[in-house]
């Protein structure tokens, strides 16, 4: 590798977490790209936890089909009764069965997700979480974790969708435009997260646009 090269994938590896993943009380997938969903149902299925939960964007609702999730059909449902900006579910599989549920939180971005996430799990919260998204995105989601859920005694990991699965390929990521795109756009994001989570609560969520408690 040339020096400039070096540093970018160093960007790229700034970015990421590459935790194994392990049997946890919770498995949960962020929303974004339908191969996270591909990968937190496989883990489920490995049996790595009694409880898989996928969180769903109003885009995603139509490609559910394409990952075996047994209520496609409920979810569509749902979905087009409802208004485009209360669009985005989460959807449980357990040994019970599927469960939808609408957090109402308005618009989605990775806090708004980890927000929903702390409130869906208030009543029964796991002790351990094993958190499914593309690797460039775990670093953000980490942060965020650490944040919302602060003094909450659970351990969290971190684990990336495996390269043969994913969109996102990082060898020589910067020789295309849709994965140099995404990257960047990473890049100022986490830079953009790590000084509003510093600020006190009431004033993240204004910054962060979410409606109030």
């Amino acid at each position: 590798m040339t020096t400039v090269e070096t540093l970018l994938d160093r960007l790229y590896t700034r970015l990421t977490l590459q935790d194994s993943p392990q049997a946890s009380d919770l498995i949960f997938v962020l929303a974004g790209r339908m191969d996270r969903k591909h990968y937190g149902i496989e883990l489920y299925r490995e049996r790595l936890a009694p409880r898989l939960l996928l969180s769903v964007g109003r885009f995603e609702v139509s490609r559910m089909r394409t990952v075996d999730f047994p209520g496609t059909d409920e979810l569509i449902a749902l979905r087009d009764r409802i208004p485009a900006s209360e669009r985005h579910f989460f959807c449980e599989m357990n040994a019970a069965g599927i469960g939808i549920t609408m957090p109402r939180l308005s618009p989605w971005n990775t806090y708004g997700e980890i927000v929903g996430l702390r409130e869906f799990l208030r009543p029964n919260m796991p002790r351990s979480v094993m958190f499914v998204s593309t690797d460039v995105h775990l670093r953000r989601v980490a942060m965020t974790f650490g944040r919302v859920f602060r003094g909450l005694d659970i351990t969290a990991r971190y684990c990336p969708v495996p390269p043969s699965s994913g969109s996102l390929e990082r060898r020589e990521w910067w020789t295309r435009r849709e994965d140099r795109r995404y990257v960047l756009i990473e890049t100022i994001k986490l830079a953009g997260y790590g000084a509003i989570l510093r600020l006190p609560e009431p004033m993240i969520r204004p910054i962060m646009r979410l409606r109030p408690h």
